[in-house]
């Protein structure tokens, strides 16, 4: 079956399907902003998810800290902004997130918003173009088709279009894995550290270090990271950093979030919030995350334990780590699935196979489908409703454990002499 499928994904198709998704998703993206734009009343705000960034940053410097993560201020701050609107943007990221958009808060909503998408679509280009390090053959040969696949995707579309940050992850982890590569410790251990603005993306970081014995990099890590949390208290004080830490963590978030938002995640944990029945979800949901994450981890080290520690390679066990990182993360939405691009165009560039060019297009069709699913679920009972739960998921999940296996490969000549042997159609 699987070389069956693989036989339809010819150049002609990677080519001409990725550009209709992307006309497709331009046209949503612009007819919905529209929208929103002349009516935020009814359809929420232009970029919601910045919404709730521009939120915390004009709360900080309106000095509403106390109330930085009440949602009741937070929407009244939105409707002095703009007016009623049907939706509350929860702000709540770490408070030096706040701090960071305030420069942006300063502008009309709707100007900082435009000023985001580009500042934001620029980010993601460039992180595109750096990717030559990982995948030297895949970008020098096929590099037009990678751009059509990557800007086809949904992740992509979900990120641009409600003015996520998740591009700005995406830079540092290739920042970290590129100054690891050539050995530049402290500094890669210092550039993933900031990814901490989005702890749960960077959460396996220090203990992979750890346990490779990486410890310049290490301490450049935990130096970056207890620099963030030191900012963020002396911004809005320890009450200030508790208030964040009691908003993610209650009710009021497992309900809407974890549980609510599960279909617009890609992660196993969403997958499996979102297949059990109400009241089991319900109470599961804080716990799920975290177990998932653990287990992926356990497995992870077991591959870098049973590496040659003379042939084992860097690039490929950061790979892995960062693909555990997305695959078992406790909250990851599809836009934050651009972390996977990476491990995608490694995995094609070291074991090119029909196995995972097919993964791929499942995961790259499945994520697309995912607002339709959720829309078909809302009017049915459990089970039924299941049909909305993060299918892509499992697709992830075969590519992680592709990118387990490589971990463990022995090899004789350097990385960028593999995919020798790619089927030039492919």
């Amino acid at each position: 079956m699987v070389q069956a499928l693989d036989r339809l994904i010819t150049a002609e198709r990677l080519q001409n399907y990725p550009v209709i998704f992307i006309v497709l998703g331009a046209l949503m993206t612009v007819v919905s902003s529209a929208q929103r734009v002349i009516d935020p009343g009814a359809q929420g705000a232009f970029l919601p998810d910045y919404l709730a960034h521009w939120t915390g940053g004009g709360l900080l410097l309106s000095g509403e800290r106390e109330g930085l993560y009440d949602p009741a201020i937070q929407l009244g701050h939105q409707v002095t902004a703009l007016g009623p609107t049907a939706y509350l943007a929860w702000f709540v990221s770490p408070p030096l997130v706040a701090a960071l958009y305030a420069p942006l808060s300063v502008l009309n909503y709707n100007v900082s918003a435009a000023c985001w998408v580009v500042l934001s679509a620029s980010m993601l280009i460039w992180c595109v173009h750096s990717l030559g390090f990982l995948a030297p053959n895949l970008m020098r040969r096929r590099r037009k088709y990678v751009f059509l696949a990557i800007f086809a995707s949904a992740p992509v579309l979900e990120l641009v279009g409600g003015g996520q940050d998740s591009a700005f992850v995406l830079a540092v982890w290739l920042v970290g894995l590129r100054l690891m590569a050539t050995r530049r410790q402290g500094l890669a251990g210092a550039a993933i550290g900031l990814g901490f603005l989005k702890p749960q993306q960077v959460v396996l970081v220090p203990f992979v270090l750890l346990f490779t014995r990486r410890y310049r990099a290490l301490a450049a890590f935990v130096a970056v990271v207890a620099g963030l949390s030191g900012v963020s208290v002396l911004l809005v004080g320890i009450d200030g950093v508790q208030h964040w830490v009691a908003a993610i963590t209650s009710s009021l978030y497992t309900e809407q979030v974890q549980q609510g938002q599960a279909w617009k995640m890609v992660s196993l944990p969403a997958f499996i919030i979102a297949i059990l029945p109400p009241g089991w979800s319900a109470w599961l949901a804080t716990y799920v995350g975290w177990a998932f994450i653990a287990i992926g981890f356990v497995f992870l080290l077991q591959r870098i334990r049973a590496a040659s520690p003379t042939t084992v390679d860097t690039q490929a066990v950061w790979v892995a780590t960062l693909a555990t990182t997305v695959v078992f993360s406790p909250h990851l939405m599809i836009y934050d699935a651009i972390l996977l691009v990476p491990v995608a165009l490694f995995l094609l560039e070291r074991r090119p196979s029909a196995f995972i060019r097919v993964m791929l297009v499942a995961a790259f069709v499945l994520m697309w489908l995912a607002p339709a699913l959720h829309v078909l679920s809302l009017s049915v009972p459990w089970p039924f409703a299941a049909v909305s739960a993060p299918w892509a998921s499992l697709p992830l999940t075969a590519l992680w454990v592709e990118s387990l296996k490589e971990v463990l490969t022995r090899r004789s000549t350097s990385p960028q002499s593999a995919m020798v042997n790619l089927d030039p159609g492919k």
